[in-house]
Order: structure tokens, then sequence, then C-alpha cells
């Protein structure tokens, strides 16, 4: 701080002499600045150097805080490890880890998947108030269940779902629950171990001061058993101690040893300040994991796609009945994992914008890689992840932007083009838009026999006639990873020429301002959807 003041008083001297000379000399100096020679000088420069020195202060611990906080780096920690499965070492390497590399441990392992559930529905409100439950057949809940929730804003959505499906009750412990004489964790954990039958699912949401709380109740699973436990945890690195990241680290690892696997998680919505303007991390994560019994078989790709051999295509002409009739289908369908992706990193941003990437090693982007982007609405933030993170060359495409082409950077370029089931004109709202196939885009740009490491495809609806068109000119036979937002809901007969060429569903992720409930479960539309194509995995 002396330094800092020894300086600017030292400029602030300067100027002044500077300006006695000038009216010494008879020159005009403007009022603001004569003031600094007079009696209040001493004041207003101790003022100045004050200020100054705040603003040093903020800058500098703004800037300190984007180079240690491994969440809004654009890599998303993703240099940080190379395994394919991530192990949480013991307590003494725990200890040895700074608070960095154990927070980039954290960020990475509650986002990877360790085992496959190929039903993860949800239940309850889209944005907030549900979570997803496995109902794989040996993992849903069992008929007249008891799920137990502690401290977690579930809505009244999810109860009247869990009884509409399941005939579950949901029990709530919390400080918000008056009622119960159980509204403390110890009390709540003494509930559970006095529980006769299996429980279906346990709910918990926990912030650093419950963590020696979730290490009691992992004790008492030794006599009870919890077919699945969803965790929210709030943590963050610039909240977070090391030693919340060493409790909550260990209580994971125990859960692990335990036979519990991570099949789902979630970034939460209200865990995301601004949410509709830029954002690049979560300051809370839920994971959802189920039991798994030592006897029963791991499955890594699902054997099935589960969808007629005769279905309609989304150029097929369809009355409203008859899309009812394939809707339930065409939900059902594009919410299930038919391959396990055990990493994934979301580029760009969280709630809108960004979009999902399989980072296994099998399907990773290497340089020199090749993404396609459709649909870009000035905002760049995944394209501009997917060239910091892989270093891959990004093609952008969107009509709608009403700009020329033009070099966004280094390797991103961007096209005043659209993707359309034929070469053409359009005119929307008054303007013309140029549409091409991907056959002649991939032409144009040489890459007809290149493989695409990435498609990215959000055309507000249009994907109903562009995707038949992809798949019989073979444009999409390079393809590795596909990501879609559909905003149409009876396509069968798309799903399932996308299956039969090889493109597996990984992950699919919601729109939480675009919600809707139907079946009794929780969906909505501009459903993005992720697919990556088993006959292009690198052999590893």
């Amino acid at each position: 701080m002396y330094c800092l003041t020894k300086k600017y008083r030292t400029w602030i001297y300067y100027a002044r002499d500077k300006i006695l000379v000038r009216m010494k000399s008879g020159r005009q100096t403007p009022p603001i600045l004569r003031c600094i020679s007079g009696k209040f000088s001493r004041n207003l420069i101790y003022l100045t150097v004050f200020c100054a020195a705040i603003i040093c202060i903020l800058v500098i611990n703004h800037l300190m805080f984007y180079r240690t906080n491994p969440e809004t780096f654009h890599d998303h920690c993703a240099s940080w490890t190379n395994e394919t499965d991530f192990v949480i070492p013991g307590d003494e390497k725990l200890g040895m880890m700074s608070l960095y590399e154990i927070s980039c441990l954290f960020t990475r392992y509650v986002t990877s998947l360790q085992r496959l559930c190929t039903e993860p529905k949800r239940f309850g409100d889209v944005d907030y108030g549900g979570v997803r439950i496995c109902t794989d057949r040996a993992m849903a809940p069992s008929p007249g269940c008891v799920i137990y929730s502690y401290n977690h804003d579930l809505s009244q959505r999810f109860t009247d779902q869990m009884e509409e499906k399941f005939k579950c009750d949901v029990v709530f412990f919390g400080k918000d629950v008056i009622s119960s004489s159980y509204d403390s964790t110890s009390g709540f954990i003494k509930v559970l171990a006095s529980h006769q039958q299996v429980i279906s699912v346990v709910v918990m949401k926990l912030n650093s001061r419950d963590f020696k709380y979730l290490t009691q109740f992992i004790r008492t699973l030794r006599r009870m058993q919890v077919k699945q436990i969803i965790l929210e945890i709030h943590l963050s690195p610039n909240s977070g101690t090391k030693s919340d990241y060493v409790q909550i680290m260990t209580a994971l690892r125990r859960l692990n040893e335990s036979n519990y696997f991570k099949y789902w998680y979630d970034r939460n919505w209200n865990c995301i300040g601004n949410e509709r303007k830029r954002n690049r991390y979560s300051r809370c994560w839920t994971i959802n994991m189920f039991l798994k019994n030592g006897d029963e078989e791991d499955i890594v790709i699902s054997k099935a796609s589960d969808l007629p051999n005769i279905a309609p295509l989304g150029t097929s002409p369809i009355d409203e009945n008859e899309k009812k009739k394939y809707k339930n289908e065409y939900l059902k369908y594009i919410s299930k994992h038919q391959i396990l992706c055990k990493q994934m990193l979301r580029l760009g941003n969280i709630v809108d914008g960004g979009w999902d990437i399989c980072h296994d090693v099998q399907f990773r982007p290497k340089p020199p890689c090749i993404v396609y982007s459709f649909g870009i609405n000035y905002d760049f933030s995944f394209d501009e992840d997917m060239e910091k993170t892989y270093g891959c060359d990004v093609f952008c495409f969107d009509p709608s932007m009403k700009t020329a082409d033009y070099k966004h950077s280094d390797h991103i370029s961007f096209y005043n083009v659209g993707l359309g089931d034929r070469n053409k004109d359009v005119t929307v709202s008054g303007e013309t838009w140029k549409l091409k196939t991907l056959r002649t885009i991939q032409k144009e740009l040489g890459h007809t026999n290149r493989k695409i490491d990435v498609l990215k495809i959000d055309i507000e609806g249009n994907e109903i006639s562009t995707i038949p068109e992809m798949i019989s000119s073979g444009a999409l036979n390079n393809v590795v990873q596909l990501c879609l937002e559909f905003h149409h809901y009876y396509d069968l007969g798309s799903l399932r020429k996308l299956y039969d060429i090889g493109f597996r569903i990984f992950w699919a992720h919601q729109n939480p301002f675009a919600a809707f409930y139907a079946n009794g479960e929780s969906y909505s539309y501009g459903m993005e959807v992720y697919f990556v194509n088993i006959n292009l995995a690198a052999n590893v």
C-alpha cells in the first residue's frame, strides 16, 4: 500500500507543480484543476490515492480469481488429467493436493459417470425442484416405496409424480419442516437407520457444514439398503476451503467403495448467476448414484433401439392424431442413454448456448480436428471453447445474423449460410437466406473425405427436413459426435435411421426455459440430444 501511495503522490505532486507553472505564466487553467493547488489539495491527494489503491486491489483480486479458479478456465480442467476413470486417492494424497488440484479433481469427478442407466427420467420441475431417477428395472423405485428427502427443495410436482408413477410416499426432513420431530441431520439419519425395508431413494442437499453428516450417513449404509442416493452439493473454489474439498471427496470415495456408482449429474440452474448471460461454471452440482450388486453385469452399450422398424420420417405428411400416437415413444427414446460416456465437458454457456462433448478418449476431438456449428445467434461461447479446449478448426453457419462471411478468430470462421435439405434461397421476414446441404458445404470446404469431429445443429425446427437428407446423402458417415436440438416430437423414422448408421445417444440436456410435462414425467421443448458414432470410435 505504501508503494502505491508513494507512486500516486509523486504523480499528483508533479501534476500540481505543472499547473502552478501554468498559473504563474498567466495561462488559463480549468477550475477543476485549479482546486488541486488550493487549500484542499492535500485532502484531495489522499482521497485520490485511496480510491486508486482500492481500484488496483479490486482489479488484481479479479485477475487472480480468474487465474486460480479452475471452473472459469475455458478447458474446464480438461488438461488436468487424461484418465478415463477418475479415482479419488487416499486421505494422505488428498491432503498433499493444492486447492487448485483438489477442486479440479472434484469438478471433473462430479461431472463424470461410472455406470450406464438406460432410462434416467426427470421428475419434478425442470428448472429446479426436481431430480433424475434411474428407472431401469433393477433400480426403479418399488411400488409403495418411501423416498426420503433431507433439506431439498423438491416441488409438489415431484411428490405428485412419485405418487402417480410408483405409488411412493415422499417424506421430507430439514430446517423448513416444522412439524417433524427429526429436523436435524442426525435425526434424519436415525430415521433412515430404523427403516426396516429397502429404501428406494434418499435425496440430500448438502452445504460444507453438512459434509461431516454425510460421512455419518455412509456408516449407516452397513445396516440398511438404499437403492439410489442423490446428493446436491454446494461447493466452489471461491467459497470452499481445502478442508471442505478433502471432506467431501473422502465421503464420495467411501460411497464408491460401498458399491455406489454415478449414473447422472446436473449443474443446477439455481447456482448459475445471470443465467441468460455468459456463464461458464456452477456453484453446486447434483450427482445421482445407484447401488450395484457385485454379480450384476456392467452395461456399456444398450443392445436394441426400442424403435419400430417402420416409422414416419419428418418429411412425411402426418395428421395431429398420428403425431400424438408417436409422441410418447419419441419422448421416451430421446431421454434414454444407449452408450456410456464417462467423461463429458459442457463447452460454452451452461444453461443455453453451450453443448456437451463426450471427452472419452475413443471419441475425444484431437488436433487437427474439425467442428461444424449450425445456428449461432450471436453466441460463440461453444465455438470459442472448442477452439481453446481442443484446438479445433470451427466452421460456424447462420443466415439469420445479417453478417457477411468473416474470420471470428484464428480457428473460427463464420459463414452467412444456413443448413437445408437442398441448395436454395428462401425469404424470411423480407430477408433472403442462402441454404445449402451438408454435403455441398463439405465439398466447398474440401472436407468431403475428412472426419468431422463434432457436428452441432440448432436450426429452430428445420432439422425435421435436413436430417433425412443428411442420412440419405451419406454426409453423416464421417461425423464422430452429433449434437442436435430437437423441436419436433414424432420423427421416429429419422431416429431409427440414425441408429442404423451407428449413432447412439449418450446424453440429453433439457432447456429450463421451455419445460412441459407429460405421462407423469418432466420434459422440455428444444431438447438437446447427443450422439456418438460407434463406427468411428478410436481404438484405445
